[in-house]
């Protein structure tokens, strides 16, 4: 390859170059022109809140600056671009070439015919420049990388500026670039009325609202024009509460109308109200036919209108109007219709059912448009609740003898018709048995009672009947509580207990929780409530494991009991006691079973042993209070007395919730200690009153007192008073127990060594009163 061509094909690739290092740099210039020019048109357009017009000017003049940037940009220096350019940059860039590279290439393309031999030589000279420079340094690669990467980066930003972007900077450049196509939805600020165009009845009224899209506004006004009018007239549209809604009443519509909303520079489109020559509603009625299983009559409401009554009811509309009318329905809010029928005269007849709220109005179809007749009334689906029922009469479990007569009364209501009341017992868990109370089927309200003869079903002290009512209408049954009536001994004689010390038995005759027999009807009273309506099958599993656990545990504290009774023989020791372990042991016997039945979720099948359990404990609990009244539970001597100590230590120790026998022991020296702190509190106290009197007593030596000082001086009297009957009601307890300790003493020695041990007695009481005379004079001097 001779030296000219070698030079040629040096131009050749720097003219590749340069045309690279043009497009690159003009393809970034219209990128970045299009884009800046699209936000600022697109802010433009929107402080316009994207009218036509202005978006027509904006199309403008965005396509016409991406028109001017590629001709400048791109499209010029390509045109401008050839290898004299290239040349002059090249020498501009290498002076080394001092003009050789220019003039070779001048003369190469010079229309001479004669060849110049002088070419050859320059030729050779300006190719020892061309070794030593290099295209690329003319044109740098990082210089076409870096214009190539800010084209693609603006053209990607105004991609997704165009396909996703957000607000009214996403809708307005979609907009200039894509335009507004036919048919399209409602722009970014819009203004949507209702109802558009639309047929109305003449003289008719016609609410108009307006909803603002994408925007808020002070103030909305609407445009109209009537048909006898070339002048368009505006008013205020009035706020809704949602603050983006508008409403306006045309009153009385006569004739057709041409009407638009505008605001904030926003304008809506232009639509028109026609009206049409219609039949009016000039009354109405409406009967009510009920649910057949309600067996209730029909009801009319004449004039009618809203419609009111319980779900499934249908009702019958009676429409009458002041013309004959054709094609006329019932138009509900769920987009449904009731066609009427005709029949004679102007009267129209349809029914409806009524199943949920909601609303409707009557209308006939001209012109192929519905066209309302009457404004809206509403519809109220009333629910048919479950009836109420309660017994009132004794209103909570009742003890009684087991000669007396009870009186139940029962009382129950309902939204529409009782179909029954009903009150069932059961005698000490035997087959239920069912007392009808109400007077008249189909009453809303009833109030009925019944006796009980507790007598006529010989009936002992510990027995029970379980009660509760039921109430129904025609769909549903609802239930009471269980209730207990417990029969009681026919007389309570405490005396000779009191005089023997009373007390104890916590277990049977304390705290109810503590009863055992309380404890028994908890888990009936959660049984029933089983009964009555759980429909929860995963809670339901967890009560039923739940009350299993209690009943069982419950069964091996009677069984407990009865065990430790025989133990200790107890139940030897007469008629009572015996009876007293039977009937715990034939209490557990019906827990066993009763358990099972509640692990099996076999709810009413429980009731009946759970039901016994409860009388076998309730006849335990009255034959141990006998014990009580016969022997005294806390003291009087002899082996009756010791055995009803023993029961009632069984007792405390099996079902006290709270506590157990080692934790009772420790608490009397704990009650001392605490009680003997409390009197050196309060000398402490007596002391520090002390001193305030002296003070108060000095203030008045030094003047006259004032009512302040003297209502001081008064409460401070009343404080100390107060704290020496604390104290000395605190030292006689002291007293009290050294007294029952020394005689605890005496009681357990040998009779041989009682006169020792009562003299003993008489001395720590004598040491005991001289303590509590000398704690009485401190107080005193404190006084």
């Amino acid at each position: 390859m001779n030296t000219r061509e070698q030079l040629n094909q040096y131009l050749r690739g720097l003219e590749s170059r340069l045309r690279w290092l043009a497009v690159s740099k003009g393809a970034a210039i219209a990128a970045g022109v299009a884009l800046g020019v699209t936000l600022a048109m697109v802010l433009m357009t929107n402080a316009l809140a994207f009218s036509s017009a202005s978006l027509t000017l904006a199309r403008f003049i965005l396509f016409l600056a991406l028109a001017v940037a590629l001709g400048f940009a791109l499209v010029l220096p390509l045109m401008r671009l050839n290898q004299r350019r290239a040349a002059r940059r090249a020498e501009t860039a290498f002076p080394e070439f001092e003009q050789r590279l220019l003039t070779f290439v001048e003369r190469s393309v010079a229309p001479d015919a004669d060849p110049d031999p002088m070419l050859d030589l320059l030729a050779a000279d300006t190719a020892t420049v061309a070794h030593r420079t290099e295209p690329a340094r003319v044109a740098p690669r990082k210089s076409i990388f870096a214009f190539a990467t800010s084209a693609g980066a603006a053209g990607a930003v105004l991609i997704w500026l165009i396909l996703a972007g957000p607000g009214y900077l996403g809708y307005g450049a979609k907009t200039l670039w894509a335009g507004i196509p036919k048919g399209a939805a409602a722009g970014f600020y819009d203004i949507s009325i209702e109802p558009g165009n639309k047929l109305v009845r003449r003289k008719a009224d016609q609410m108009v609202t307006a909803t603002l899209v994408g925007f808020q506004a002070p103030q909305v006004r609407l445009f109209a024009r009537y048909k006898s009018t070339s002048k368009w007239e505006q008013a205020p549209m009035l706020p809704r509460a949602n603050g983006s809604d508008y409403e306006y009443l045309f009153a009385t519509l006569a004739e057709p109308v041409e009407y638009y909303a505008e605001a904030g520079g926003v304008k809506s489109k232009t639509y028109r109200l026609d009206v049409a020559d219609m039949p009016g509603i000039k009354h109405l009625k409406v009967t009510y036919h009920f649910p057949s299983v309600l067996g209730l009559p029909d009801a009319t409401e004449d004039p009618g209108g809203d419609l009111r009554a319980v779900a499934g009811t249908v009702a019958e509309l009676t429409v009458e109007t002041d013309r004959p009318l054709k094609n006329g329905t019932i138009d509900l809010d769920d987009g449904s219709h009731v066609a009427l029928e005709p029949q004679s005269g102007n009267t129209l007849i349809a029914k409806v059912a009524i199943q949920k709220d909601g609303m409707y109005h009557f209308a006939a179809t001209d012109q192929g448009q519905s066209v309302r007749l009457s404004e809206d009334y509403f519809i109220e689906a009333q629910e048919d609740n479950p009836p109420s029922v309660k017994i009132v009469r004794p209103g909570r479990d009742a003890r009684v003898s087991p000669i007396e007569e009870v009186t139940i009364q029962v009382q129950a209501s309902d939204d529409f018709a009782l179909e029954g009341m009903d009150l069932h017992y059961s005698v000490n868990g035997a087959a239920e048995k069912t007392v009808n109370l109400l007077p008249h089927r189909g009453v809303k309200n009833a109030d009925g009672s019944t006796m009980l003869a507790l007598e006529d079903y010989k009936m002992t002290p510990g027995d029970v009947v379980s009660v509760y009512a039921t109430a129904r209408d025609a769909r549903t049954t609802s239930r009471t509580d269980i209730m207990f009536i417990e029969t009681q001994p026919y007389e309570r004689n405490y005396t000779q207990s009191q005089q023997m010390g009373g007390g104890g038995g916590g277990g049977m005759d304390g705290d109810d929780q503590n009863r055992i027999s309380e404890r028994e009807k908890e888990i009936i009273a959660a049984t029933w409530n089983q009964i009555r309506g759980n429909k929860d099958k995963v809670n339901a599993a967890e009560n039923a494991k739940f009350l299993a656990e209690v009943q069982s545990k419950l069964k091996d504290q009677a069984t407990s009991l009865a065990q430790r009774a025989r133990s200790r023989e107890l139940a030897g020791a007469n008629q009572e006691f015996q009876s007293f372990t039977k009937d715990m042991e034939a209490a557990a016997s019906q827990m066993g079973p009763a358990s099972d039945k509640l692990k099996g979720q076999d709810w009413k099948d429980a009731l009946g042993p759970e039901t016994k359990a409860l009388q076998f404990l309730l006849r335990a609990e009255a034959t141990f209070r006998q014990i009580q009244v016969a022997f005294g539970a806390a003291g009087g001597g002899g082996g009756g007395g010791g055995a009803a100590r023993d029961l009632a230590a069984l007792f405390d120790l099996e079902l006290d919730t709270e506590m157990n026998q080692y934790e009772t022991r420790k608490s009397a020296p704990t009650s001392a200690e605490q009680r003997e702190q409390q009197i050196e509190d309060a000398l402490k106290k007596l002391d520090e009153l002390a001193k305030r009197e002296e003070d108060l007593a000095q203030q008045q030596r030094n003047g006259p007192q004032t009512a302040q000082q003297k209502w001081q001086q008064e409460m401070l009297q009343r404080e100390a008073e107060q704290l020496q009957r604390e104290m000395e009601q605190q030292l006689g307890q002291n007293s009290q127990q050294a007294q029952q300790g020394q005689t605890g003493q005496r009681g357990g020695q040998p009779g041989g060594s009682s006169s020792s041990s009562g003299g003993g007695s008489q001395s720590a009481g004598q040491d005991s009163g001289v303590a509590n005379s000398q704690q009485s004079d401190q107080a005193d001097a404190s006084r």
